[in-house]
């Protein structure tokens, strides 16, 4: 029974390392005067005939984030907020293949003998919310999820990655 102790316990503080991890980063300008903020609108993409379908995902979660908080959507010029939103690209590598290595050194003569590792590029998208005070045209308040949006997710896992993200992002929103 005491051997079980250390690993419980160990199990235990590694959950907690695990959750403490936080899914987003968050900036945001101290003297900003959040409480002044009632009005928000979208900042125009470069095709304002149309939303990507990740978009709409985007500015339905947003919607619901920041209706709970007691802001209205307008779609006047004259919000006091401009929501900026979008996926950025990136590319990470994953190796795969086997790998060893030897080597023999004698009187600073050495050989040595490496297989080659492949390399395969993957991309994903990494999410960015900013909010841009209209009077002086300065972002405010900024997050980016550290989480994968990854192209092989089918629309009901991108729809929940997109919701859970927005929420963890408006979580402490106004910043006290």
């Amino acid at each position: 029974m005491k051997l079980l102790q250390p690993s419980f316990i160990s199990a235990l503080l590694f959950g907690g390392l695990v959750a403490c991890s936080a899914d987003v980063s968050t900036d945001y300008d101290k003297q900003a005067n959040y409480n002044q903020f009632k009005t928000y609108q979208y900042a125009a993409v470069g095709d304002k005939d149309s939303t990507t379908l990740d978009g709409a995902r985007v500015e339905n979660a947003i919607n619901r984030e920041l209706s709970a908080k007691g802001m209205r959507l307008t779609v006047d010029s004259t919000s006091d907020i401009t929501v900026r939103h979008a996926i950025e690209s990136q590319s990470d590598y994953q190796s795969s293949g086997t790998s060893f290595g030897f080597g023999y050194g004698f009187s600073n003569v050495g050989v040595g003998v490496s297989t080659p590792t492949r390399y395969r590029e993957y991309k994903y998208g990494k999410l960015i919310v900013e909010m841009i005070e209209n009077d002086n045209k300065q972002v405010v308040w900024r997050s980016v999820s550290q989480r994968k949006l990854k192209e092989t997710m089918s629309p009901d896992e991108r729809e929940k990655f997109i919701d859970e993200q927005i929420t963890e992002m408006f979580k402490n929103y106004p910043p006290q």
